[in-house]
């Protein structure tokens, strides 16, 4: 087993970030119709620290790509994790780029379009949780 996938595997298995958040100040869930993935990213905080947290049931990419995405992205200024969203759906999109800590290792699925979909799910609802919260 790769790195990548060791880490993958270890994110599913213990999520970070995987937990009610009491009112949130955005949120946004997202189904994935081809293989029923449902995720809720929920947008606490403010523009200078924002709180993230999520929920659903999904394969071991997605649920390993929210937990990534916590990990990395909690207690961030927006401005920060707006950026980091943009870099991370466009290295998804082209298959390769240079990505900050664990997020470097969903690259891995980008050439899938299927599991593309599932590591790309918890980012796409992240930016309708940032939006939903008006934190632009």
């Amino acid at each position: 087993m790769t790195e990548a996938a060791e880490l993958i595997r270890a994110h599913a298995q213990h999520p970070v970030g995987c937990r009610e958040q009491p009112e949130p100040r955005g949120r946004a869930e997202l189904i994935t119709p081809t293989c029923g993935d449902r995720l809720e990213l929920r947008v606490g905080g403010d523009a200078g620290r924002i709180v993230l947290s999520w929920g659903g049931r999904g394969c071991e990419v997605s649920r390993a790509s929210a937990s990534i995405l916590v990990d990395e992205l909690d207690a961030l200024p927006v401005a920060v994790v707006r950026e980091r969203l943009v870099l991370f759906l466009a290295a998804m999109a082209r298959g390769s780029g240079s990505l900050a800590g664990d997020e470097e290792a969903l690259l891995v699925v980008a050439g899938n379009p299927v599991r593309s979909v599932c590591a790309t799910l918890a980012w796409r609802a992240l930016a309708g949780a940032l939006d939903d919260a008006g934190l632009t």
